[in-house]
This record gives C-alpha cells, structure tokens and sequence, in this order.
C-alpha cells in the first residue's frame, strides 16, 4: 500500500512537470484539522449568537430593574410624604381629642380626663399600635361617656320656670323648684335626652303621669305631667326615642313638661346641659 499520494503539475510552456508527493496521514490530519476548525467555528459562532441574546436579554432586564427602581423610589417619597401627612392629622387628632375631654372635664360631664391642666398628652410613636389603642379606647370611652350624659332639649319651648326658689302657684309663700318647666301643646312628643333604662313609668305623686330613667353616666332624668306615657319600667331607651306626650296631670296649673336632672339624689339645674357654651 503507497503511503504517498503524487500530484503532477503540467506546464503549458513547455516546462519539465513539477511532481509534489504527499504522505496520506499528512493529509488525513489535515482533514481532521480542517473538520475540527470547522466545527469550532460553528460552535463558536453559535455560542457567540447565544451570548449576544443573552446580552441583549440581559441589557433589557437591567434596563427594567432600572426602571423599576426608580419607580420604587417615587413611592417611597410618596409613602414618605403620606406618613408626614398622617403623623400631622393623628396629632391634630390627638389635640381635638384632649380639648373634647378638657371641655367635658370643665362642664362636670367627664372624670378624671388626661386633658386637664395639660397633663396625661401621650408621647408614643404615631404609629406604636399601643399608642393608636390608647386614642381608640379614649374614643370609645367618650362616646359611650357622652351617649349616658342627658344633653339637649327634651322637647323644644319655651322655659316658664327655672330650678331655685319661686312664688307658689298655687297659694301663699315660696317652694323651691327642682327642675324646669317647658311650655309646649298638650300631645307633644317627649324625648329622652339620653340613653338609658326606665327606672319608673307611672303616676308619681304631684307629678301625676312622669317617666324616670336611669342613665350609665349615674344621671338620672325626670319628664313629668306626662298625658301619656309611651315606655315601660325596665326597658332601655336610646337618646331621642319618643318617652311620653305632653299633659297637665299632677300639680300643674296648665300644659307643659317638668324636666329634672338628678345626681346622687339630689337634682341639679338642667339649663347646664341643654346646650353647649
């Protein structure tokens, strides 16, 4: 077997041939060489596609973050600028909530407010969830606080006769008047002037028809020379749920309504919580 392989190159000028002779394992290798380089250059070729999508995936996905952080800062100056806002109406609330609990504490309605003299002001984080428990229950407490104090008008008119002493209408000498007298219609509506249970509901001496009701402030609310009464004792009543009508029963020289306050037994002048000063 020929280990060489002859190539003959002819002159068309007359020349001599020239012989070249190559040994076939040169020529082998050369063809493996040649089949190798070709295929890393393929592959080559195709890891530098490979890496150029992943580049451009990756430019794009930096450019994404990019955006999103910048997005992410926008809210975090929002949110900032919303906690600013917040903190200053939590505080402003807080004020509002001291001042409420300073009024009640100076009319006698409220005890032992934080308020008073400025003492008691909370000093927590805004946003300490004990803190906002604190303001919550202070809330709640008015609230329910205020719903058991009688405030307001039981009926509207016009007040014939204060608490102290007066000239007796019925004879000679004085007698002391333990509430108010409101002129009004013989028929009209009566309101509780605060939630409560019916202690009474009945004829009550010179009050002829009256309605007591027991409140969770420890008042207690007296409408008297009732023509009707629309409650039982026992039953709870909510402020401006409709009590009796308007009479003249009892000692009463004509239509109206006695309304008393009372505390630890003993009444107290209505016109401090009829309306607010």
């Amino acid at each position: 077997m020929r280990e060489y392989i002859t190539i003959i190159i002819a002159h068309h000028e007359g020349k001599a041939p020239k012989t070249i002779r190559i040994r076939k394992r040169y020529i082998k290798a050369f063809g493996v060489f040649a089949m190798i380089f070709i295929l890393f250059s393929v592959f080559s070729y195709s890891m530098s596609l490979k890496f150029l999508s992943e580049k451009q995936h990756l430019k794009a996905e930096g450019h994404r973050l990019t955006q999103e952080i910048k997005s992410v800062a926008l809210e975090r100056q929002e949110l900032k600028k919303e906690k600013a806002l917040l903190t200053s109406k939590l505080k402003n609330l807080e004020e509002k909530l001291l001042l409420v609990e300073d009024y009640l504490s100076k009319r006698g309605l409220v005890k032992n407010s934080l308020a008073v003299g400025g003492a008691g002001r909370a000093k927590e984080a805004p946003y300490d969830p004990s803190y906002l428990q604190f303001l919550e229950d202070r809330a709640d407490y008015l609230l329910s606080t205020l719903k058991g104090i009688p405030l307001g008008y039981p009926l509207y008119g016009r007040i014939t006769s204060s608490m102290g002493w007066r000239k007796n209408p019925f004879g000679r000498g004085y007698e002391f008047h333990s509430g108010i007298d409101i002129e009004a219609p013989m028929g009209r509506k009566v309101f509780a002037t605060a939630e409560g249970v019916v202690e009474f509901a009945g004829w009550y001496a010179d009050y002829g028809k009256a309605v007591i009701i027991r409140h969770p402030s420890g008042y207690l609310t007296l409408y008297g020379h009732l023509s009707q009464i629309d409650v039982k004792e026992g039953q709870k009543v909510k402020a401006g749920e409709v009590v009796g009508r308007v009479g003249s029963t009892g000692r009463s020289t004509g239509p109206h309504l006695h309304y008393e306050v009372i505390e630890g037994n003993k009444p107290i002048d209505p016109v401090k919580f009829l309306a607010w000063e």
